[in-house]
């Protein structure tokens, strides 16, 4: 089961950027979609059958799960999606997030062909990395050839696909690289990193709440990073499928381009030319689903992927990257988004904000002690010797892994700070796993114990509330979504009546909307006539 899994996962996200660049190269009508997308999977099912991806041993507990926790997670997201569509009653987002990609959607359905026109401006085009909602796209187009529009209802179902398709991959990459008694402790380790801080906080808060009543007891986990001015918080798992879930499958693809690209374990370079197609395709994926987890992944990667620079057959892998990447490269080359990269961000912020250079020298100093408290207690632990890190690829990539975490305390992004939040999600995963490999390999085989009994009970406790804040947060705002109550009956009957219309474009005004993201439920063309930061993050001049 694993292995069909798996490959069918490889062949979605392969067909996905290959579908991309093609319509994009050929100036595909939208309806197309679907069947180019079909087309593409069908190929990556023939084409990459032979590529021994998984062993064939049956699901453990564990990773039976990870894959069910995934999946539940978004069907939390669904349900309210779903019931816009059966009650006719306009629903909210789940998440902030979510209004943004419901237009990235649109854009993608809407439009006569690619590349695509941004659904609330169609004067412009839609410059954001969507590969990963391509099969989203494809559900909503085969809706759209029904006579019927399903935006958001396509939206919660191309999370669905991604959160499992994440979590498969997780499972053969945790088999590929580790022995089968590492695997449960490393997957231990990926959900303790970057979750035990936020712990502190959540339980902080709770205790609060039972003292003094607070409508926020359910905060987001991880936002008191940004409020003390230091926005390069490292977010958990749960986090992750729920609100970046396009991020976290760009990480999770690189991971399986390592697992296509090398041998089990030892991680010697494979060339063969099939395996070399589907690699560069899997990186080409990740250049157009996440450009920080690209780069986050890269960095981690690279002392792998130095092995592979005097190999003949990675010429392959590189042209396949190319030729997706070329079609698509417009989509950052002609953005008009104002964001980038900034050095010492957190340093001008205090330095702005308390006055003077020791106050920027603080921050600094804060944002190094979060990097510490979130992950580099592991990676100090994954490191030490012995054994030396410096003798398997795996301990090189984790050395490389601390040192990008490392940079993000002098390098930042503008507005939401997704260089720290979301280049980190492939550099903690190897640095769990390299923690898992050196400790527990050094343990004694009669029952090892790699952690502490207390220091466990501690990680556990703080880690698990931050998760189950996240999935308690999700499920209530998945309940609120579904009712809506900030908005007017006017503005959210007009939206769905305009759903519900024929194709082409509407104009809302006079509807008496007037929560700030009602219009983002709008599934028809329409012209946003007050745009906000993160609108111009979706805009450009195509190519």
């Amino acid at each position: 089961m694993l292995a069909r899994s798996s490959l069918l996962v490889l062949s979605l996200l392969t067909a996905s950027v290959c579908a991309a660049a093609a319509m994009t190269a050929l100036r595909l009508p939208t309806e197309f979609t679907p069947l180019v997308l079909a087309l593409f999977v069908v190929a990556g099912m023939v084409g990459f059958r032979r590529l021994p991806l998984v062993d064939a041993e049956p699901l453990r507990w564990f990773e039976g799960a990870l894959i069910g926790w995934a999946a539940a997670i978004q069907l939390v997201r669904l349900v309210p999606y779903t019931a816009q569509h059966l009650t006719g009653g306009l629903g909210a987002a789940v998440n902030y997030d979510d209004n943004w990609h419901f237009q990235e959607l649109a854009s993608l359905v809407n439009s006569e062909r690619f590349p695509p026109l941004l659904n609330y401006q169609p004067d412009t085009h839609l410059h954001f990395y969507y590969v990963a909602w391509m099969p989203a796209a494809a559900i909503g187009e085969l809706f759209q050839l029904a006579g019927a529009s399903a935006i958001k209802f396509s939206y919660g179902a191309g999370t669905l696909l991604l959160g499992i398709a994440a979590a498969v991959i997780l499972v053969v990459v945790l088999r590929h690289l580790l022995e089968p008694r590492q695997r449960g402790p490393a997957l231990a380790a990926v959900l303790v990193a970057g979750a035990v801080p936020d712990g502190v906080v959540v339980l902080g808060r709770w205790v609060g709440a039972l003292a003094t009543p607070s409508e926020d007891w359910l905060a987001h986990a991880e936002w008191w990073q940004r409020d003390l001015g230091i926005p390069n918080q490292i977010s958990s798992l749960t986090t992750l499928l729920i609100w970046v879930p396009h991020h976290l499958i760009a990480a999770m693809a690189l991971l399986l381009a390592v697992v296509v690209a090398t041998e089990p374990r030892t991680l010697a370079p494979r060339t063969g030319p099939i395996a070399m197609v589907a690699a560069g395709l899997l990186v080409g994926f990740a250049a157009f689903s996440s450009v920080f987890a690209l780069i986050g992944g890269l960095a981690t990667l690279s002392p792998l992927l130095a092995r592979f620079v005097t190999r003949p057959g990675v010429v392959v892998a590189v042209l396949a990257t190319a030729f997706v990447s070329a079609p698509l490269a417009y989509i950052y080359l002609n953005a008009d988004s104002a964001g980038g990269f900034r050095f010492f961000l957190i340093f001008t912020r205090w330095s702005e904000q308390f006055g003077g250079t020791p106050a920027g020298l603080a921050g600094l100093a804060l944002a190094a002690a979060f990097v510490m408290a979130e992950v580099g207690w592991l990676a100090w632990l994954a490191l030490r010797p012995p054994p030396s890190p410096l003798a398997s690829p795996l301990g090189q990539c984790a050395i490389a892994a601390s040192l990008f975490l490392a940079a993000t305390v002098v390098i930042g992004f503008s507005g939401a700070n997704n260089f720290a939040m979301r280049g980190a999600i492939l550099p903690v995963i190897v640095i769990a796993m390299a923690w898992s490999r050196a400790r527990v390999a050094a343990a004694p085989d009669d029952g090892p114990e790699i952690v502490r009994p207390l220091a466990a009970a501690v990680l556990v406790l703080f880690a698990g509330a931050t998760h189950l804040n996240e999935a308690l947060l999700h499920g209530r705002n998945a309940g609120q979504a579904i009712a809506f109550v900030q908005e007017t009956e006017t503005c959210k009957a007009s939206i769905m009546a305009a759903n519900a219309g024929p194709p082409g474009p509407v104009d809302p005004t006079g509807w008496d909307c007037r929560h700030t993201y009602s219009l983002y439920g709008l599934e028809r063309p329409f012209v946003k006539r007050t745009l906000t930061d993160p609108d111009y993050e979706l805009m450009g001049r195509g190519p």
